[in-house]
């Protein structure tokens, strides 16, 4: 016991190690003992372990204003590890290549459109990238990003967005015997996309709520830096609260949910509400971008709409605010293409209908990331939470 005790210790040691250099490239031995309060002695045995296993590079020595000798810079050896990641879309799949220094080294693009049985397609697309990007690269795991929950308990996965089919094809079990060879995760996409705030995003907050609009609203919530619940999206379901107890049925089962008011997917439905008179080509969708457009051309059912749909979300936003009390809500998704309008309609309702005290505390913002960021979010999620440097089983699976 003792000795597996000690594994253990060592391992964790090394991940810690690895993920400094991850976030800090260039930095070195002395500095890495100082941060882990470890002997530079076990810190360089660790060192040399990860550079032998060619997950991490020395490249030479560094400036530095120390006396005495200059010390090495480190980096991890992004010419050589990766990570697959599968963002599965209505319409389409991206599958990229994420290196371990987190940059996207490449991205392809396939049409499900009309595929009779979406996972069966979704695992033909991953065979032919992985045979035709993936020769002399170490794969550190594959990450799949659904945009709806995980539910690892049933052995499904759960969408609204995703093409409606018999509900059997969507089992985890039967995604998992498709994408043979790596471990695999299968990630939420709202999470994701607050991961990779935590990340990339410059925040000075370490606590806050991500709201992602698009066909539908999803939420997460990171505290202290960690993603509470997560990444199976079952932690919460934002655009399934409701806004109106004697609203609409929707198809969770609720009444007047979030997202059938303000989710682009209910526009068409909204227009005709507020009698916003628009045309678009036959099969066209309304998006987000023709309301702000109408909005910012002065049209006054669109300001009505526009306005209706920020007290909505304003209404939900205190809800939440109310019970996490975060430091700052980040906006994401293509609801951003509302525009400035929408999010000062939004702040002024918050101001006026929330909780003093906490409602003064947060900011509203939409993020600075680029959809991009998603891709990047789960790989680094992955490698955080799951990827070992020993047993790393091939037919592993995390849901979340």
């Amino acid at each position: 016991m003792k000795k597996y005790n000690q594994l253990l210790i060592k391992d964790n040691n090394k991940k810690q190690v690895y993920q400094m250099i991850e976030d800090m490239p260039g930095t070195s031995r002395t500095q890495i003992a100082e941060q882990m309060k470890l002997s530079k002695t076990t810190v360089s045995a660790l060192v040399d372990e990860l550079m032998q296993e060619g997950y991490v590079v020395d490249e030479g020595t560094m400036a530095s204003g120390r006396q005495g000798r200059k010390p090495n810079s480190l980096t991890v050896n992004s010419h050589h590890n990766s990570v697959i990641v599968l963002n599965w879309h209505k319409d389409s799949l991206e599958i990229a290549l994420v290196n371990s220094a987190l940059n996207i080294t490449m991205c392809r693009e396939y049409d499900m459109k009309g595929a009779k049985d979406a996972l069966l397609e979704l695992g033909r697309c991953f065979e032919e990238f992985v045979e035709s990007q993936c020769v002399n690269l170490h794969v550190m795991g594959v990450c799949v990003i659904i945009p709806g929950m995980i539910d690892q308990k049933h052995d499904r996965i759960i969408s609204v967005v995703l093409p409606a089919e018999n509900s059997g094809n969507y089992k985890i079990s039967r995604l998992r015997g498709l994408l043979k060879g790596y471990p695999l995760a299968i990630l939420n996409d709202t999470a994701c996309f607050a991961y990779a705030e935590n990340a990339f995003g410059n925040l000075e907050s370490e606590s806050y709520i991500y709201i992602n609009i698009n066909d539908g609203v999803g939420a997460a919530l990171i505290h202290g830096g960690r993603l509470l619940g997560g990444a199976s999206g079952m932690s919460t379901q934002f655009g399934h609260f409701s806004v109106d107890r004697d609203g609409a049925p929707c198809p969770c089962g609720n009444r007047g949910c979030l997202e059938n008011q303000i989710g682009e997917l209910a526009l068409p439905k909204r227009f005709r509400e507020f009698q916003v008179g628009f045309e678009k080509k036959q099969g066209d969708k309304l998006l987000f971008k023709d309301l702000a457009a109408l909005v910012k051309e002065g049209d006054e059912n669109a300001v009505k709409l526009m306005s209706a749909m920020a007290e909505d979300f304003a209404y939900a936003l205190c809800n939440a605010v109310s019970l996490f009390h975060p430091e700052v809500i980040i906006v994401g998704g293509i609801g951003r293409k509302l525009g400035g309008t929408f999010l000062e309609m939004v702040k002024e309702r918050i101001g006026r209908m929330g909780f003093r005290q906490f409602v003064s505390d947060v900011e509203v913002v939409y993020t600075r990331l680029g959809e991009a960021s998603v891709v990047r979010g789960a790989a680094k999620y992955y490698i955080n939470q799951y990827f070992k440097f020993h047993d790393m089983d091939a037919s592993g699976l995390f849901c979340g």
